[in-house]
């Protein structure tokens, strides 16, 4: 017999949902927030998640708290897990699979500790689940199943960032104080990726001048920590005539303004899950990653990838010219390929 919830804890339990790691991987695991409150309307969900995805779960209305793990000071980290050892959760369920969060689930002490009955530190977990049987493919699938198999009903579940108005007007007087009108339409190229992912700047530049030129649209720059040197590239290949507004703001704002894009061109990473999953149109580059996994999920969003003969590839069989920054797969992706691509999601940018 499966562990079923709602057989276990008392209708008001507390409930600790533990997702580390990335902005994408919290993007997905907002999928689960929704069945989780509607099967245990009356349960107390927190999630922990690190500070870079803080802003993900933040305002999500099916979460009643957000715990932010930090990397600070071993004081500061001190507090944090002794709140956790106090707080006294009665489920503590563990979906990141590191140490780290197999470790928080215990620390919890929660009186059921919950978890991928394969994961490497599983041992620390009282009460594991098997969800093998589902066949879970991508990490979404994961994510979900290890929820079902606890008798949460699943009726197509989809990741959903929800944006607050103050973000959006934030994002609208930030516009406003770099001489953007915010009514005025616009789109986002966001051209941040690791050298050996990276599509070339000219082509980039090519598509703001398109965009500009044909449809008068807005080009808004954005870059997120570390990416400064690659807008700063594609500023540099910008036509005169083309003119734009480079914004490097924090992550909600950045969303606030990414709510009212027509459409965002990005690569694969964070920042285009969460573009996706607030169902904004996206162009989605991809490279040596595995589209076929990572793809964006949104019903607006469209990948492209070029597949060629070393492709997928890993850190241990990538090409001397990928480490040197010019990826093939990313080389042979045109401009005019995304361009199609978004008037094929963005109808309204056809040539007539």
């Amino acid at each position: 017999m499966e562990f079923q919830l709602k057989d276990h804890i008392k209708p008001d339990a507390k409930i600790l949902l533990i997702k580390l790691r990335s902005i994408g991987d919290v993007v997905y695991n907002t999928a689960v927030y929704g069945p989780i409150k509607k099967h245990l309307p009356n349960a107390h969900l927190t999630v922990l998640v690190e500070s870079a995805s803080y802003e993900i779960v933040k305002n999500h209305p099916d979460v009643d708290q957000v715990l932010c793990f930090r990397k600070t000071s071993f004081f500061e980290q001190f507090k944090f897990y002794l709140n956790l050892i106090f707080s006294r959760y009665d489920v503590a369920i563990e979906m990141h699979e590191g140490t780290r969060g197999a470790v928080m689930c215990f620390l919890s002490r929660a009186r059921y500790k919950i978890g991928n009955i394969f994961a490497k530190r599983s041992f620390l977990y009282n009460t594991k689940i098997n969800f093998s049987d589902l066949k879970p493919a991508l990490p979404l699938d994961y994510q979900v199943a290890l929820i079902e198999k606890m008798g949460v009903p699943m009726d197509n579940p989809q990741p959903v960032v929800h944006i607050t108005e103050a973000w959006r007007k934030s994002g609208r007087d930030l516009l406003a104080a770099n001489n953007f009108s915010p009514e005025k339409p616009y789109c986002i190229i966001h051209p941040g990726a690791r050298k050996y992912d990276q599509w070339q700047f000219e082509k980039f530049a090519e598509i703001a001048e398109y965009f500009f030129t044909r449809f008068n649209l807005g080009i808004i720059l954005t870059c997120g920590p570390g990416e400064l040197e690659q807008a700063e590239k594609l500023i540099q290949c910008l036509p005169k005539n083309v003119p734009y507004t480079f914004i490097s703001t924090e992550l909600s704002v950045l969303l606030g303004i990414t709510a009212s894009a027509k459409f965002v061109v990005c690569h694969n990473g964070g920042y285009m899950h969460a573009a996706s999953a607030m169902g904004i149109p996206v162009a989605a580059l991809f490279g040596l990653t595995d589209y076929r996994i990572w793809k964006p999920l949104g019903k607006k969003s469209v990948v492209l990838h070029k597949d060629i003969d070393c492709w997928p590839c890993s850190s241990k069989t990538m090409k001397q010219v990928c480490w040197d920054g010019k990826p093939e797969c990313k080389e042979l992706i045109s401009p005019d390929d995304v361009i199609k691509s978004i008037q094929k999601i963005c109808p309204e940018f056809l040539d007539k």
